[in-house]
């Protein structure tokens, strides 16, 4: 069983509220063999970081102007659906992301959902300008309120 960080949208979680699964169409995020032989000296939650990093990176490229938050699901999913694409921190996965396997929903505060949104409508959102941004937390039992959050839109500039 592996860890993995799927970059999500909105739409991503409104299936998973609906259907309870979203079948993995594309790669997904974790601590592959080529992170661990990136970063030797790393620890375990480095390397969780890095992966997660790379999702968040993902789904800033997901964001409207409308829906401007990077959302990163995470999840654990047996290995047997997870094929490690060389080089990279991350996978092909075969399968879908079960809500009974999601472990946290990680959503843009308002400051960060600012950022993307000014990116995203200058043409030049930069993922990685993103990176040090505050992404929330919520347990999976919270996607009611995740999904308010993005019909609320964003409170602040």
């Amino acid at each position: 069983m592996s860890r993995i960080y799927v970059p999500a949208d909105a739409a991503f979680l409104e299936k998973l509220k609906e259907a309870g699964s979203v079948a993995l169409e594309e790669p997904v995020y974790l601590v592959t063999e080529a992170l661990r032989e990136a970063f030797p000296d790393a620890d375990g939650e480095d390397l969780e970081y890095t992966a997660f990093a790379e999702a968040a990176g993902v789904s800033a490229g997901m964001a409207t102007a409308e829906r401007p938050r990077r959302v990163v699901v995470s999840a654990d999913l047996p290995d047997k659906f997870l094929e490690e694409i060389p080089g990279t921190a991350a996978a092909e996965a075969s399968g879908s992301v079960k809500l009974a396997k999601v472990a946290a929903i990680h959503v843009d505060d308002d400051e960060a959902a600012g950022a993307v949104k000014e990116g995203i409508e200058k043409g030049s959102l930069d993922p990685e300008g993103l990176e040090s941004l505050v992404m929330d937390w919520y347990h999976p039992s919270e996607l009611d309120s995740v999904l308010e959050i993005f019909a609320l839109g964003i409170s602040r500039p």
